[in-house]
């Protein structure tokens, strides 16, 4: 008897004394085994890519917060070159710049209200799940060249020479 599943090598004496049960129970066994092992694997992955991902936003932050002071530093030479060589008062320069920068303000929530309204939410992977599904009850074959059928359509489209 294999103490362990998956432990035995196929074809050996002690497979063929085996119960049915037992050799479910070893299969079984390994799958859970096997899907335990792809989760902790993808959580590593996660783990790791989450820890990129924070220090890049940092930086991406740093590198905001230095944009910021730039734009606001270079809002005031505008203004004030408006002041000094087209002549306007300071106050209107200063308002022409603030305008233009509402104008941008309007134009980029306007994109984005538009990008909100296009959202699909999850719709292909609603399609995979549910085609995982009918695989996994038997509804639909696996798709071989990419394109899923499903086991009403398999019967109905082999010969009648059966």
């Amino acid at each position: 008897m294999v103490d362990k599943p998956g432990t035995g090598r196929p074809g050996t004496a002690s497979d063929s004394d085996r119960s049915i049960g037992e050799l479910v129970s070893d299969a079984t066994d390994n799958l859970s085994r096997i899907v335990r092992l792809e989760i902790r694997l993808a959580k590593l992955e996660a783990k790791a890519d989450a820890t990129r991902i924070g220090k890049s936003v940092g930086e991406f932050g740093a590198a905001a917060f230095v944009l910021h002071l730039v734009l606001i530093l270079f809002s005031v030479t505008v203004g004030l070159f408006l002041a000094e060589v087209v002549g306007w008062a300071f106050w209107l320069s200063f308002l022409t710049v603030t305008g233009f920068y509402l104008l941008i303000a309007a134009v980029l929530i306007l994109v984005a209200v538009i990008n909100l309204r296009r959202r699909q939410g999850l719709a292909r992977t609603a399609v995979t799940a549910s085609r995982l599904m009918g695989i996994l009850r038997g509804d639909i074959r696996p798709p071989r060249d990419g394109a899923v059928e499903t086991v009403a359509d398999s019967e109905t489209s082999e010969p009648a020479s059966r």
